[in-house]
């Protein structure tokens, strides 16, 4: 009876250990060096979600990058006027290393030259 009942307590504990899948987690970083913390994702979340967000007016660029265990989980990347919005998914363990591939700094160059031209328009108007 005792065997009978060691050999229950052992596959009740293998069974309890599921698979997790683990993500780096983060919110509203400005570096992706702070967003190395590792998170086993609860049941179902089957996806790592990286957002990253960038806005630059006047030569100043922000970023925010949030990273986290996702439901479900589409790929986007949406360049607006002053800025970008970016998902990025994957799903292997720790595979949201790199949010950096995602931000763009390509803004603020426009700004500068954008900014230089006017400035050799005007200049050379007067």
């Amino acid at each position: 009876m005792a065997a009978y009942t060691s050999i229950l307590l052992l596959a009740a504990l293998c069974i309890g250990t599921a698979y997790s899948l683990q993500c780096y987690t983060c919110l509203g970083e400005s570096s992706n060096n702070n967003c190395k913390t590792p998170t086993n994702c609860s049941s179902g979340y089957n996806y790592c979600q990286t957002d990253v967000s960038t806005a630059s007016a006047v030569g100043i660029t922000v970023t925010s990058i949030t990273k986290q265990c996702a439901l479900s989980c589409t790929a986007t990347n949406t360049n607006i006027y002053v800025g970008s919005v970016s998902t990025s998914c994957c799903s292997t363990d720790l595979c949201n290393t790199s949010g950096a591939n995602s931000i763009k700094s390509s803004f603020s160059a426009i700004f500068l030259l954008l900014g230089t031209i006017v400035m050799l328009i005007s200049g050379s108007l007067l």
